[in-house]
């Protein structure tokens, strides 16, 4: 736990000022996709995601976690996540138009990331041994924040790494003792839910088809709520 929490130390104080560069620069493409998605806006947040995945393999897994058990492996996972970015950047998939009724959680998730830095601060910590919106974790919620809030089509590549990497938080939060990974935890279940079940409703059932749709939405719902219990079971 040491080695973790004086990695993370590290990383803050020397990468500081590059960290708020990102913060800024991500706050204003949010508010011009917000305002008036223009096609460039829609590009330049796609770039953004993949050097933010990109920082976060090569700069806080490489460099300073590099001291750390499986860091390599979380550098290829977040290789993988800008991938699926750079995919998305070669098929404009993502339309990154504001998606209507999943909106207000879409937000919610945007925000979040912004709220680390204020449970360090709550539990007692101090700078530069804190966490903060440009950590692996709250990278993730961001991601899957704007995922939800201007997509009506969504990029599935990057939505299951970041599944994926929900469910590798569970064990942080005890093993690391960092609580604040619970936010993309628990954000994560009604993202899953609810975007598996478009995927569900946007497709066309055939005739006698099996299971059928109010089936698979019951297998989803029940998927969910398991992973949800498993959270509950691992943070107790």
């Amino acid at each position: 736990m040491e080695v973790f929490w004086n990695s993370i130390a590290e990383y803050n104080a020397q990468t500081w000022p590059w960290q708020l560069a990102f913060i800024a620069v991500a706050a204003l493409f949010t508010v011009l996709l917000w305002v008036k998605p223009m096609t460039w806006v829609k590009i330049a947040t796609k770039v953004l995601m993949v050097l933010e995945a990109l920082w976060i393999a090569f700069v806080y897994y490489m460099k300073f976690a590099g001291g750390r058990d499986y860091s390599n492996v979380m550098t290829i996972f977040w290789c993988l996540v800008a991938a699926a970015w750079v995919y998305d950047l070669a098929t404009h998939f993502s339309s990154f138009q504001k998606s209507g009724k999943y909106r207000p959680w879409g937000v919610l998730m945007i925000l979040l990331p912004l709220v680390y830095p204020l449970i360090s601060l709550f539990r007692g910590m101090t700078f530069p041994q804190m966490t903060t919106p440009m950590l692996p974790s709250a990278v993730a919620l961001y991601m899957l924040g704007m995922l939800m809030a201007f997509n009506r089509k969504i990029n599935f590549f990057a939505f299951i790494f970041i599944v994926h990497w929900a469910v590798i938080a569970i064990s942080k939060i005890v093993l690391f003792n960092i609580p604040e990974d619970t936010l993309l935890a628990a954000a994560c279940l009604p993202a899953m839910f609810i975007f598996f079940k478009e995927a569900v409703d946007s497709s066309a059932e055939e005739v006698g088809s099996k299971p059928s749709k109010p089936a698979v939405k019951a297998l989803i719902l029940a998927v969910t709520v398991l992973i949800g219990a498993c959270m509950v079971i691992e943070y107790v």
